[in-house]
């Protein structure tokens, strides 16, 4: 069965790539209740990385 949680840690740059690669995502997608549904996961995404910044987790 595939693993759909990774647990691994990432770097910030990893993070910020996937915050990015959401937000292009986002704005492709065309249906309105989809796009307010899935906005939370770079929100959260960018919460986490704004801590980690925060926090001197720069690697």
């Amino acid at each position: 069965m595939f693993k759909l949680i990774d647990s691994v840690r990432i770097n910030t740059i990893e993070l910020a790539e996937q915050c990015l690669a959401l937000a292009n995502a986002l704005a492709s997608i065309e249906h309105p209740a989809l796009n307010e549904s899935l906005t939370f996961i770079p929100q959260e995404k960018q919460r986490v990385l704004l801590s980690l910044l925060g926090a001197g987790g720069g690697e």
